[in-house]
């Protein structure tokens, strides 16, 4: 089966993350996993820096938060899309939350 794009998901509003949606379930709860990761790395990073020493300017914390911003929504994108493949295996369950 060719994989397409039109089939692919993208729920974010400004990036896009695409995320093929035959990907197995388990592929997308390592990778949601993964950029929630990141950010709690890159918060622990800032959290720890020390003061003037530190050197951090405005934009550095800008460009910070933008990173953590994409990361937070594509993991959310892809816990949506393990939802949605969980939604699929057991119609009966009632959907809920989201990306918003």
């Amino acid at each position: 089966m060719a994989k397409r794009l039109d089939d692919a998901l993208c729920l974010t509003e400004a990036e896009c993350l695409l995320i093929d949606p035959a990907a197995d379930q388990e592929i997308l709860f390592d990778h949601a996993e993964q950029r929630l990761d990141a950010v709690k790395d890159l918060m622990f990073t800032l959290s720890t820096l020390e003061g003037d020493r530190g050197a951090l300017i405005a934009t550095d914390i800008a460009n910070l938060a933008s990173a953590a911003r994409i990361l937070l929504a594509d993991a959310s994108d892809l816990l949506v899309a393990a939802r949605r493949q969980t939604m699929q295996k057991s119609p009966h369950r009632r959907a809920g939350g989201g990306h918003v």
